[in-house]
């Protein structure tokens, strides 16, 4: 027989209560609502007391059909079973066999049901519709006489379909009819251009997803994306929160790390409609599937939910470039310990001219020396003010050429890569900053990288979000890429090896430097202290030394035990560096801290 819809409606309602009946499930329940809306329930009063109720019905089936129990070994579905035909067993003994059938056959459906986005191709009045799963799965006649009424074909239907049996299917009551041609054709856009580029005809969309893209507050149209306007709010730790959430869907410790620092690489588009199929999320996914045995579905909500922190933008606070470029030449340094000065004479404007016309020039190839020269005699820097072997030498020292090399990358990219994303690059000012001393470019070595992401950036707490840490590890590895296929000046394999571990490690640095106590930054800032490489943190903050297993390596060699206090020993994991002193007790007193990759410099 063809089900009605009013069975799975029965189904529902049925499963609801034996949820409600059971402690732990009706905690879950209630508690797995926040989640689900990406906030607050709906209130009456914001969309009428009808609406409220199928938002209520898509948590329901959500709950019943995607919900991950932390409690539950099996499906939430194997721990109702036994409730729900009690209740089947009720219903046969008071109102007979036809309405008990109907309820199993209605459980059955409920369990090959799927959400997804349908468009309807045609519509047969008094008969039903057929209708085409924009995500591949399909064509499906559509059963419901009165709802093929209200359709002229083309709309699209959002929400869970349920087969009746015979060939037809129902929607949910609770599924949405949405006209919006403009949404379908971004829809068939991004999912045919996956079809033809990607092996990967079918992407699977969560009813959690369908809820966040349309039926969520900010109503934002992406097919397998948590969207900020629908309730994903900023977050003050997004890289640790985005690890902590795929630690919780069963990645692990080491694969969340891998997973986050290949997520950071490619933020989200938040213009592309579909994500899951040729993109960084569809390959992470696709080694889940061949590599371990963790639930896919409950894998790629937390990949998108973490793909949308660490994509959220920063508010970048270095210079454009155009500012940049009418910043005042550098200083020179460093003769006979005085300060050679350009030309007083020359105005803000000059200046910032003869700058714009070297970068220019670099950005042309023009000789390095020939511009140099240049350079100096626009500024207004006499000859004889400089050492008689700078005189001869055929590359002339340039304190502030590393940040000029910055501005010639950005404005070679800008004119020769339409899809760079110049602001992307604004991090690396902090770059600029360090390396103010280095006069010749080919000077700068994969020890300073190290140095200035390992120590300079702890020490000056120039990062001002997580956001930042994370763009600065990209256009570190874009400057490094670009110095060596352009000026063939080589930073080494090994720190753009450890940027891989810097998406992580900096985003967590900042936050521990943030938990150290004032009193102490300060002394951090002062340079006070040794340093010290972290061994072991085991379980909460040690209550005596003699009970302490936290082992600390000093810079000699010795291995002491101490008592690293919360909240920071929360922050710091074996491999860190710290920098503070140990009293006499056994405390260990940190002024500042340090990444694991600094053991490049201690191996050096």
């Amino acid at each position: 027989m063809v089900l009605a819809i009013g069975a799975i409606e029965r189904c529902l309602e049925t499963l609801g209560a034996v949820v409600r009946s059971d402690e732990v499930l009706s905690e879950e329940f209630s508690s797995s609502i926040g989640f689900f809306f990406r906030g607050p329930a709906p209130l009456h009063g914001e969309q009428g007391i009808g609406a409220t109720l199928l938002a209520a019905r898509r948590h329901l089936e959500w709950f019943l059909m995607e919900y991950h129990s932390p409690t539950l070994r099996g499906s939430m579905l194997d721990r109702l079973a036994e409730g729900y035909a009690d209740r089947v067993a009720e219903a046969r003994n008071q109102e007979g066999p036809e309405i008990a059938d109907a309820m199993e056959q209605a459980l059955d459906a409920l369990l090959r049901s799927h959400a997804g986005i349908f468009e309807i191709e045609e519509v047969r009045k008094g008969a039903g519709a057929w209708m085409r799963d924009l995500t591949g799965f399909g064509s499906f006649a559509l059963g419901d006489v009165a709802v093929a009424e209200i359709l002229n074909g083309g709309e699209l239907v959002v929400g869970r379909l349920y087969p009746a049996g015979e060939g037809v299917h129902l929607a949910s009551p609770a599924a949405a009819i949405l006209a919006s041609k403009d949404v379908t054709k971004a829809l068939r856009r991004d999912l045919d251009q996956i079809r033809e580029t990607g092996a990967n005809k079918i992407v699977r969309v969560s009813q959690g997803e369908l809820e966040a893209m349309f039926f969520g507050a900010g109503q934002r149209r992406v097919v397998g994306a948590t969207a900020v306007g629908s309730g994903l709010e900023a977050s003050a730790d997004p890289v640790g929160d985005a690890h902590a959430r795929l630690v919780a869907a069963g990645l692990g410790e080491a694969r969340a790390r891998a997973a986050v620092s290949q997520l950071a690489r490619e933020p989200r588009d938040p213009d592309s409609l579909v994500h899951g199929a040729s993109d960084v999320l569809g390959a992470i996914l696709e080694e889940l599937a061949f590599d371990t045995d963790i639930d896919l579905g409950d894998a790629r909500t937390a990949l998108l939910e973490a793909w949308e922190l660490v994509s959220m933008p920063f508010e970048g606070k270095g210079p454009t470039r155009a500012k940049a470029a009418s910043a005042p030449a550098p200083k020179r340094d460093v003769y006979d310990e005085e300060e050679i000065e350009p030309d007083d004479e020359l105005d803000e404007e000059q200046r910032a001219a003869a700058l714009a016309a070297f970068t220019a020039g670099r950005a042309l190839g023009t000789d390095p020396a020939q511009l140099l020269q240049a350079l100096e005699s626009e500024l207004g820097i006499d000859d004889d003010q400089l050492p008689p072997d700078e005189k001869e030498d055929p590359a002339p020292d340039f304190p502030g050429v590393v940040g000029a090399m910055i501005e010639e990358m950005k404005w070679e990219l800008g004119a020769t890569d339409p899809d760079a994303d110049i602001e992307a690059l604004a991090p690396l000012e902090h770059l600029a900053e360090f390396a103010k001393p280095i006069g010749v470019f080919e000077e700068l070595r994969g020890r300073d990288m190290f140095r200035f992401a390992t120590f300079w950036l702890q020490e000056k707490e120039v990062l001002t979000s997580d956001a930042e840490a994370v763009a600065l590890v990209g256009a570190l590895r874009t400057f490094c890429n670009w110095a060596l296929d352009a000026h063939e000046v080589d930073l080494g394999s090994e720190f753009l090896y450890a940027l891989d571990g810097m998406e992580f490690s900096l985003p967590r640095m900042r936050h521990a430097n943030m938990r150290v106590p004032e009193a102490d930054r300060a002394r951090g800032i002062a340079e006070s202290g040794e340093l010290y490489e972290i061994l072991e943190l085991e379980g909460p903050e040690p209550g005596a030394f003699e009970t302490s297993h936290d082992k600390v390596r000093a810079s000699n060699g010795d291995v002491l035990t101490v008592i690293v206090a919360s909240p920071l020993r929360d922050a710091l994991a074996p491999g860190d560096r710290v920098r503070g002193e140990i009293t006499l007790d056994g405390r260990a007193r940190i002024y500042r801290c340090y990444p694991p990759e600094a053991k490049a410099l201690a191996a050096g």
